[in-house]
């Protein structure tokens, strides 16, 4: 007889365990979801997600110039590639060789770290002079194109 009363009591720990386990995976429900119950799991404390964060044009500049600058210092001889393959106009490619020749005397100078600091520094202010009264207008790549006859648009 003892060793049925043990089996049972093994038995029911066992049950026990398993409904201990998938009452656990039940409660682990996302936000929204149903649970096994058929009612709904509680929303998440902030109903509301963060509004995203639009890039503007000066901080997209800082980006891309600060982005070419430390790879063609990184890559020693630049990227092989031109300024519009870069994705940049000729005002930020300006921006570009400017923070990059700045950059390289600083590194020359004071080491890598420091010139790292200049390429943000020299990145950042040609971008917010560059967009300080928004995007520029005309044609970004205006000195690239040959002048047209006379007489033709």
């Amino acid at each position: 007889m003892r060793t049925r009363a043990r089996s049972r009591v093994g038995a029911g720990l066992a049950l026990a365990g398993v409904l201990a386990a998938g009452g656990a995976v039940a409660g682990c429900s996302h936000a929204g979801e149903s649970s096994a119950r058929g009612t709904p799991a509680p929303a998440s404390a902030s109903p509301n997600p963060p509004s995203p964060h639009t890039t503007s044009p000066a901080e997209l500049c800082t980006h891309l110039i600060t982005y070419w600058a430390r790879r063609e210092l990184d890559e020693g001889q630049g990227s092989g590639l031109d300024y519009q393959e870069k994705g940049l106009s000729d005002g930020q490619n300006a921006i570009l060789l400017s923070a990059l020749a700045a950059a390289r005397a600083e590194r020359a100078a004071h080491g890598a770290a420091a010139g790292d600091r200049v390429i943000g520094q020299r990145a950042e202010q040609g971008c917010a002079e560059r967009y300080r009264n928004g995007p520029p207008t005309g044609d970004p790549w205006a000195q690239t194109k040959q002048p047209s006859p006379s007489g033709s648009p």
